[in-house]
């Protein structure tokens, strides 16, 4: 039951960060965006994102689920803030940064379409992974 609380805890906390999110994104704060990103990211997925950002796709997933231990709600919560980072990245016209981050996150949407219970998808997580696909041509 305890962990079950926790679980909670942190959706409901990462639900706030992402409204934080949303609210630079809206206001066009993008460097601000980024450096929200980059402080809080370890917070919810026990990795820090420039250090995700630097691993390799190939095996993306194994290193994240083996190295980090990152369970579904976890990867989950990477492939947003990937997703989030991306759009900054756009943004500022880093379209290199933006490629790697954004290719990540369809990585971990993709797995987790793959290996999740079919209610568990979201039309959100559906939304960015066209949104994705589309962007990197694919």
């Amino acid at each position: 039951m305890l962990r079950k609380d926790f679980i909670v805890r942190q959706f409901e906390e990462f639900g706030k960060f992402l409204g934080s999110v949303f609210g630079l994104k809206k206001d066009n704060k993008w460097p601000e965006l980024e450096e929200l990103i980059n402080k809080s990211a370890f917070k919810y997925t026990n990795i820090e994102i420039e250090e995700a950002g630097k691993l390799e796709n190939y095996n993306l997933i194994e290193i994240l689920t083996q190295t980090y231990s990152l369970k579904e709600p976890n990867l989950k919560m990477l492939a947003d803030l990937f997703y989030e980072k991306g759009i900054g990245y756009s943004k500022l016209f880093k379209e290199d940064e933006a490629s790697n981050v954004f290719g990540k996150a369809l990585i971990i949407y993709d797995y987790i379409l793959v290996n999740s219970l079919e209610i568990d998808f979201s039309l959100d997580m559906h939304f960015k992974l066209t949104s994705l696909k589309q962007l990197l041509n694919k």
